[in-house]
């Protein structure tokens, strides 16, 4: 079964709190992973507040807009 796992930051999140000891404890983490084998993947996303909708079209051309728009306090992340 594939699990995933994810790291969450708040939309307010100000990475001048990550000091070089979470640093570390960071690169200790993807090192124990990568030579597991189970690290696959590492990437980020940017803020909700920077979201685009991309949608194909009959025509294979893409159509990129400004959102989505939730009228909601959470948000989930894509690629």
């Amino acid at each position: 079964m594939t699990q995933y796992l994810a790291i969450h930051h708040p939309d307010n999140y100000d990475p001048d709190i990550e000091d070089e000891a979470m640093h570390r404890d960071i690169d200790v983490l993807n090192d124990g992973m990568m030579a597991a084998g189970v690290r696959i993947f590492v990437g980020g996303l940017h803020p909700a507040r920077s979201a685009m909708s991309v949608k194909a079209q009959p025509d294979g051309k893409v159509l990129v807009t400004d959102g989505p728009y939730l009228e909601t306090k959470e948000h989930i992340g894509g690629f």
